[in-house]
């Protein structure tokens, strides 16, 4: 059931709503969003509140994350090929396999990432 919230507020395109959703489930003690092997290429998903998120798998190719709270986000072996992800916060991110070619990184908190090597 909060996976298909999630998408379906991301899909929707309504970030705040997302990122206040996702406030309201750490408040009360829920686990990090669970969007493994999902698809949401090409989302605008600029500022979303993905942190903890589990997008290993995900498809999120051409996604716009600028902004975006990736911080100990689990994405290995997520396709990020043309995603913007400038001045994101991917600290202690799992990248391990992800796919970044064509990825925009500058200005990216990418301290104690994994997998950008």
């Amino acid at each position: 059931m909060a996976t298909k919230k999630a998408i379906e507020l991301l899909k929707e395109g309504d970030i705040q709503a997302f990122n206040k959703w996702v406030k309201e489930r750490r408040k009360n003690g829920k686990s990090a969003v669970d969007l493994d092997d999902k698809d949401l290429s090409g989302l605008k998903l600029r500022e979303a509140d993905l942190r903890e998120a589990h997008l290993n798998g995900a498809n999120l190719r051409k996604c716009d994350l600028k902004g975006a709270n990736l911080h100990a986000a689990r994405l290995r072996q997520a396709d990020l090929r043309g995603c913007d992800l400038r001045e994101a916060d991917l600290s202690d991110a799992d990248l391990r396999k992800a796919k970044l070619k064509g990825a925009s990184l500058k200005k990216a908190n990418v301290k104690g990432a994994r997998g950008l090597d």
